[in-house]
């Protein structure tokens, strides 16, 4: 018999926070940006290549389910203002389910920003933008 499983799918990907799995999460946006600049001559327009300036890694995560405790007490979402001074930071990996491979790892991972949603008759939610200082893996 044949799996047929060509092609990898949200269902078949596991997104560990700081080595733990918080909830359920339902969308994860992972951004890579190198900030290129223009290189220009003097009197063209036109650039004559493109280089990177600043890496910029960001991770949105939207409408995660919470279970077991939420991203706060993980330490994963600091409590206020004082507490995000502190500087802690986490790694964000994405593994197959089906073979346990590592795919993509976000390493010094820091809470940027987020919300959660707390409405009647519903599951809390959350969303949360983190940025990390690197990343490796090519696999998505």
């Amino acid at each position: 018999m044949k799996v047929n499983a060509n092609v990898r799918t949200a269902n078949r990907l596991a997104i560990v926070l700081d080595g733990k799995q918080i909830g359920a999460l339902q969308s994860v946006r992972q951004s890579d940006d190198y900030g290129l600049e223009g290189v220009y001559g003097i009197g063209d327009i036109d650039p004559i290549e493109h280089v990177p300036t600043a890496a910029r890694y960001t991770l949105s995560v939207s409408n995660v389910v919470l279970r077991k405790g939420d991203m706060r007490q993980a330490g994963l979402i600091p409590e206020n203002g004082a507490a995000a001074l502190k500087g802690l930071v986490f790694d964000i990996e994405q593994y197959d389910k089906d073979t346990g491979d590592l795919l993509r790892k976000y390493t010094g991972c820091s809470y940027a920003s987020g919300d959660i949603d707390v409405s009647r008759n519903a599951i809390v939610m959350a969303n949360a933008t983190f940025m990390a200082l690197g990343v490796t893996g090519g696999g998505t």
